[in-house]
């Protein structure tokens, strides 16, 4: 072998080697973040997914998982210890951690601090049964037994909310603490009269057994409405339009509540800022992945129920959102 050619090896050896390097530093220089959402089955899941999608292929430096969870009371503890960098949650249980947490069950008292990066939409409460049950109102409950959403889940919180409101508790009845896809089946197999689900329309869930099953969607009252609002203002008054689910040609009067991406303290205000500035530049992709984010929009983005996170109100003053 000639001195050129070993020259040659030598050089082609050292350029492997600083290439290797720095693909290696780049790696050591990504952001590693998690975003928790709820079971694999609802909106939470598919929504994050969605986010961690668009992060990672918009913002350099940042690569973003979706984490399935218990949903949103198992979020915000996550936040709280550290072990999620953000997550998707329900306001009824924001307000519970961070405004009410003194007379709170699941958070025992501890404020649990958060930052708001964007509104997602509103989540409509579903009260599902099959059409020939014998429950047409929510007060048919009592004595049954009733799927009221899976443990530490935002649907379970805001069912309890309601239900309390309207003077039933959960001595009235016989409640099944089950995620989504369990509640359907509980009711497709005769085991649960009625179930509750607090997701975004069109369910998959209650999608696929209004295929197979008739069923009813159970709609509140003016009256019934009110009384919940005098207790929890922040559960909305709305529709889920007809036509949504087969055969359930009318709409169906209920309550909603705010949802919204949050962040826990260690997220930093640039991460922030690309983050939500990725969301809004790349919507169309994000609603051609999942149609929520048809209703996550720029107009209503900074309204978080909780502080705005500093990133998120530099993007927000940026493209005059906020003065």
């Amino acid at each position: 072998m000639t001195i050129r050619k070993c020259r040659a090896l030598a050089f082609a050896a050292m350029s492997s080697a600083l290439i290797l390097a720095g693909a290696t530093s780049a790696q050591a220089q990504q952001s590693q973040l998690s975003v928790a959402t709820a079971g694999t089955t609802g909106v939470f899941y598919a929504y994050g997914g969605a986010l961690a999608n668009v992060v990672s292929k918009y913002v350099p430096g940042i690569s973003m998982v979706a984490e399935s969870t218990g949903g949103t009371v198992e979020n915000i503890k996550m936040l709280g210890k550290g072990q999620a960098d953000l997550a998707t949650v329900s306001a009824d249980v924001v307000h519970e951690a961070y405004i009410d947490y003194k007379n709170s069950k699941h958070f025992r008292g501890k404020k649990v601090e958060m930052f708001g990066l964007f509104n997602m939409y509103q989540q409509p409460h579903h009260i599902v049964t099959l059409a020939n049950n014998d429950v047409d109102d929510i007060e048919d409950i009592r004595g049954e037994r009733v799927v009221v959403g899976a443990p530490g889940s935002g649907t379970e919180v805001k069912t309890r909310m309601m239900l309390e409101a309207l003077g039933i508790t959960y001595r009235d009845f016989r409640p099944e603490f089950l995620s989504f896809t369990e509640g359907v089946e509980a009711l497709q197999d005769g085991t649960a009269e009625a179930v509750f689900l607090g997701v975004n329309y069109p369910a998959p869930a209650v999608m696929s057994l209004a295929m197979t099953n008739p069923i009813k969607l159970i709609p509140l009252s003016d009256d019934q409405i009110k009384s919940i609002q005098k207790e929890y203002p922040f559960l909305n008054k709305t529709v889920i339009p007809a036509d949504t689910y087969k055969g359930v040609t009318e709409e169906i009067q209920t309550v909603s509540v705010q949802t919204l991406v949050v962040a826990g303290e260690k997220l930093s205000e640039e991460a922030a800022y690309q983050i939500v500035k990725a969301v809004f530049e790349h919507k169309e992709e994000l609603e051609n992945i999942n149609h929520a984010y048809k209703q996550t929009t720029l107009e209503q983005a900074a309204d978080t129920f909780v502080p705005l996170h500093p990133g998120a109100e530099r993007y927000y003053r940026e493209v005059g959102l906020l003065n």
